[in-house]
């Protein structure tokens, strides 16, 4: 953004998949795009990273202010000045904590806290994440948020109050300490402006595997007010985008790892099967097509001149309608 060049470093545990050997290694940098030179760097996710940091930041201007916005990978979202500062420090604007705090981390990915391994998405004002994980760990419960960037401070859903009242800092494993006596209280100062962790489409009052959001690899796509997003455990998911209502949802039979595609009106979704559904872009579910491709599907299909592009486990297709082809 700018003359801004901004990375996540990907500090994280070691072979034990436990121990963090540089915690202070900075985990988000802002480099001068021209030079390389270094602007500013951050730690916050420190000794409190899961597992490692995946994502890849997002920036956008909002209301005049530009933020750069960074999945952390102890599963809070950060949002930094996107700029230079006087002091060549970075100037934290709001941070999210994506996890319940009741959640808890466990070996294997074997609990219910997650991390941050999709890219944030900004749009019309408003920034979309899903939790997630390394796949080798597994499928497991996920939350897709839609939060407000223009609060400040910690605006995360719930916060943590000791038997004092008074804030208790993050930690690693699990945020809340009962025997303690602390508690867990719902933040006044939260940006959420809608989660998601699935819909009891039979109002038996829990979440079935296909009516639940599992974690996810892959960004959300928006257009025209319709959100969708794939997850580990293949199911598909079309919201409102704005309050989060679930349209659909499908399940592609298949871990899902990449990200949807929308092209026009329809929506590209690619499984390990090598599988790959197309959707009608509408609130109303409709299967127009589904091919197999011979082998795993992991990343994203692409579009570049009218020609759909799919790499598999062993091949990149090129494809593209008669008339088309024949003009390239």
């Amino acid at each position: 953004l700018g003359d801004l060049l901004f990375v996540n470093t990907s500090n994280g545990v070691d072979e034990s998949h436990d121990k963090i050997p540089a915690p202070q290694a900075p985990s988000f940098i802002a480099l001068d795009k021209h030079t390389g030179r270094l602007v500013w760097a951050d730690n916050s996710p420190g000794s409190n990273i899961i597992h490692g940091q995946w994502a890849s930041p997002a920036a956008a201007v909002i209301d005049g202010v530009p933020q750069v916005i960074f999945p952390g990978g102890d599963g809070w979202l950060y949002s930094f000045l996107a700029r230079a500062t006087a002091d060549k420090k970075p100037q934290l604007l709001w941070k999210f904590d994506c996890n319940p705090k009741h959640s808890q981390w466990k070996d294997g990915g074997r609990g219910d806290r997650a991390e941050l391994v999709a890219t944030p998405v900004i749009h019309n004002d408003l920034v979309y994440i899903a939790t997630g994980h390394d796949p080798e760990f597994g499928e497991g419960p996920g939350i897709l948020w839609c939060i407000d960037p223009r609060k400040r401070g910690d605006v995360s859903a719930e916060v943590v109050l000791d038997r004092n009242g008074k804030p208790v800092p993050h930690r690693r494993l699990k945020a809340v300490d009962q025997q303690a006596g602390e508690v867990v209280k719902p933040n006044p100062n939260s940006a959420v402006v809608w989660s998601y962790a699935g819909h009891d489409a039979n109002g038996d009052g829990k979440l079935e595997f296909a009516e639940s959001m599992h974690r996810t690899l892959g960004m959300v796509v928006i257009k025209d007010n319709l959100l969708v997003v794939a997850d580990l455990a293949g199911l598909v998911h079309c919201l409102h985008a704005r309050t989060g209502k679930q349209h659909w949802t499908y399940d592609m039979l298949a871990a899902v790892w990449a990200s949807p595609l929308i092209v026009e009106d329809k929506i590209y979704v690619a499984d390990e099967d090598g599988d790959v559904a197309v959707f009608a872009l509408s609130p109303e579910f409709k299967l127009l097509a589904e091919n197999n491709m011979a082998a795993s599907v992991y990343g994203t299909p692409v579009v570049s001149d009218d020609v759909l592009y799919i790499a598999t486990r062993t091949h990149l297709f090129a494809i593209a309608t008669p008339r088309h082809a024949a003009q390239q």
